[in-house]
């Protein structure tokens, strides 16, 4: 550690040294900087965290969440993202892949010409759009984006489902435990309504049985909190 520390102090650094601090940091800082500028996402990314941003300037709502995982390069770097047009969500799954140089050259892109992302929630395929594909060379890796645009009702199915698979060409991976409680909060946010993954529901009084609820696009709510989702019997 002391000689690291005198030439960082110091600035006795010759060609070598930095070229060797470079190649031991630059992976995963080419990494993160990349992912951030091409997700465009409003706030930092900081897995297991749902981010819910108001821009000052422009008004705009992004609601995101990179998933659980992310920082193991032998897995995709999974961001969700809600952008909003006004009351209406526009949904999208970015995913990132980082192949670094194993001293054969720089590596061929893996889903170039196979890139179809698959979804399935307690076993069952869900609905999605068509995905897109983008590939760039960053100081020797190979990054390659992959960006699928979802629904709400893929959301729902997401939030509700006890094991989510997806499958990227013929590779396959898991969200997490709480991937699944991040995207459930996700799913309660474009709803405009808070619940529990755990199924608790404040219990219904007799006198309001019925929900009477004032509808005003997204942001709608309940005028009698409690009663929209009694427990079930």
């Amino acid at each position: 550690m002391g000689p690291s520390l005198r030439l960082r102090r110091t600035g006795e650094c010759d060609g070598h040294s930095r070229e060797r601090m470079a190649r031991h940091r630059g992976g995963q800082v080419i990494r993160n900087a990349f992912l951030i500028v091409a997700m465009a996402i409003g706030g930092s990314l900081r897995a297991q965290t749902v981010s819910d941003h108001v821009d000052r300037i422009s008004g705009e709502r992004t609601i995101a969440y990179t998933a659980d995982g992310s920082t193991d390069s032998t897995r995709p770097m999974v961001t969700f993202q809600a952008g909003f047009q006004g009351e209406v969500a526009l949904p999208v799954i970015h995913m990132a892949f980082v192949a670094g140089d194993d001293g054969a050259g720089v590596p061929s892109a893996r889903f170039g010409r196979c890139h179809g992302v698959e979804w399935f929630a307690d076993g069952q395929p869900l609905q999605t759009a068509p995905a897109s594909y983008r590939g760039r060379v960053v100081d020797g890796e190979m990054v390659e984006m992959i960006e699928q645009q979802v629904g709400v009702e893929w959301l729902s199915s997401i939030a509700t489902a006890q094991a989510v698979r997806f499958r990227v060409c013929r590779d396959e991976y898991a969200l997490s435990a709480r991937d699944l409680e991040a995207f459930d909060r996700i799913a309660a946010k474009l709803r405009g309504a808070s619940y529990s993954r755990s199924g608790e529901r404040a219990a219904a009084s007799p006198a309001s049985a019925q929900p009477v609820v004032e509808y005003k696009g997204m942001n709608w709510r309940p005028q009698h909190p409690g009663t929209l989702f009694p427990k079930r019997k």
